[in-house]
């Protein structure tokens, strides 16, 4: 298999893992932003909340707080040049099942 059809094909398993088996609907190639080269810093990072479907599950809202468990909180910074969020640091690993602090 080739870069890009191997790339795609652990994108296609990281979305089941994290979706119960539930495989997309679609799939894009998307170019990543450059790496930025300035952040300013906006705060830290207290939950972040999102929207999706999961296997057997209708559309649900899933929240996760931040450094719940003794972790470090993420901060939540912005690229000066072109005003994408980034989440830097923390003490969170992101699994199967989710968010783990």
């Amino acid at each position: 298999m080739n870069g890009a059809g191997a790339t795609e094909s652990r994108a296609r398993d990281a979305y089941e893992a994290f979706h119960w088996g539930l495989g997309p609907r679609r799939m894009r190639r998307v170019r990543p932003a450059a790496r930025p080269r300035a952040l300013a810093q906006l705060g830290k990072l207290e939950a972040v909340t999102y929207a999706t479907h999961k296997q057997g599950d209708g559309p649900s809202l899933y929240e996760h707080h931040f450094g719940e468990e003794g972790g470090r909180q993420p901060a939540l910074a912005v690229d000066v040049d072109s005003g994408d969020l980034h989440i830097v640091g923390g003490d969170y690993t992101v699994e199967d099942r989710g968010i783990v602090d």
